[in-house]
């Protein structure tokens, strides 16, 4: 436990580069970002009321809010949940189709569905709801945070947070997991298992595992105590499946992530991350963060968070933050 802390308080007192700049509607909560094919249009997707939906011509903005990609809820219904308020959205191209993953839950339970939709455009309303994709339920693991990656033409998300922390599924079409069973990635056994928002990124040799790690929340003055806030983690793996390992060669089953990115400057908590290969810039982490300034104040609850992005350099085997 103290190795776990003092690796942080080391991690927090590092300096990291500035974030990229970002203009226009620059709010954002779990974000996933993609380019459309047709035309280069960045899309930035969001947890909230039938998915917040973002454009821009440029990672840098200006961003401008189109509408709710589901604007009438999700078709799956959940006890005690609002279908309109989905969580969590990850979205990739296949085939001339997109395809966006989402969450319905019950925050702090494992009352929780992933579904899926798809549209040609990306466009809010274009999206055809499929529902839920058949993630069995199990005590181990919390049905949220879904990442899809292809692994030797096999198709897998990965999920989780929280209880037993990150796990992974092959799908047996990009609708449907069938029959095929879940088996965990990624275990923290320090203060109540923090981690969550698993995002699998290939990049020459290695699979990267990144995700967060700490307390996401809706930050106050005197609320989260200094270090237990939100940060991104990485592990890595030359399978994709399993054996995944952070930079000091500790397994990511036994407590293990190298630390990424964490509170500097302005930017507080940093997560809900996920890594973009933009088409001039190549690989880009982007990310959520809260103002430090807007925390120092009291917090403003959700409408406090803010895109952040950075490029990554893996020219060391390990992803690095790379200054704009």
């Amino acid at each position: 436990m103290l190795a776990i802390f003092f690796t942080l308080f080391i991690a927090l007192a590092s300096a990291y580069p500035a974030r990229g700049p970002c203009t226009g509607d620059c709010w954002t909560h779990d974000p996933a970002m993609i380019q459309r094919v047709s035309d280069g249009t960045y899309f930035r997707f969001s947890t909230g009321t039938g998915v917040n939906t973002m454009t821009s011509s440029s990672l840098k903005g200006p961003w401008t809010d189109v509408g709710s990609a589901l604007p009438n809820g999700s078709v799956i219904t959940l006890d005690g949940v609002d279908s309109s308020n989905i969580w969590a959205p990850d979205v990739h191209y296949q085939g001339g189709t997109y395809y966006m993953y989402y969450v319905l839950s019950k925050l702090g339970t494992q009352t929780s569905q992933i579904g899926v939709a798809t549209s040609k455009t990306m466009e809010p309303g274009s999206w055809t709801d499929h529902g839920i994709i058949g993630i069995p339920a199990n005590s181990a693991y919390n049905r949220i945070d879904p990442n899809w990656i292809t692994i030797g033409g096999k198709q897998y998300i990965q999920f989780g947070s929280y209880w037993q922390d990150l796990y992974q599924v092959a799908l047996e079409s990009p609708l449907q997991v069938g029959s095929n069973t879940p088996h965990q990635i990624a275990y923290n056994a320090s203060l109540n298992h923090r981690v969550e928002a698993a995002f699998l990124y290939e990049h020459g040799s290695y699979y990267y595992l990144f995700f967060s790690g700490g307390i996401a929340g809706s930050y106050t003055a005197t609320y989260p105590a200094q270090g237990e806030e939100y940060r991104v983690h990485v592990c890595r793996s030359t399978s994709g499946t399993g054996g995944f390992v952070d930079e000091a060669g500790t397994s990511c089953l036994e407590s293990g992530g190298t630390i990424i990115l964490a509170s500097h400057d302005q930017v507080y908590a940093p997560g809900g991350q996920g890594v973009l290969t933009d088409k001039d810039l190549g690989p880009v982490l982007y990310y959520h963060y809260y103002p430090l300034s807007v925390k120092e104040a009291g917090g403003t609850g959700v409408s406090g968070y803010k895109y952040g992005w950075n490029e990554l350099d893996f020219s060391t085997g390990w992803p690095v933050v790379k200054a704009v």
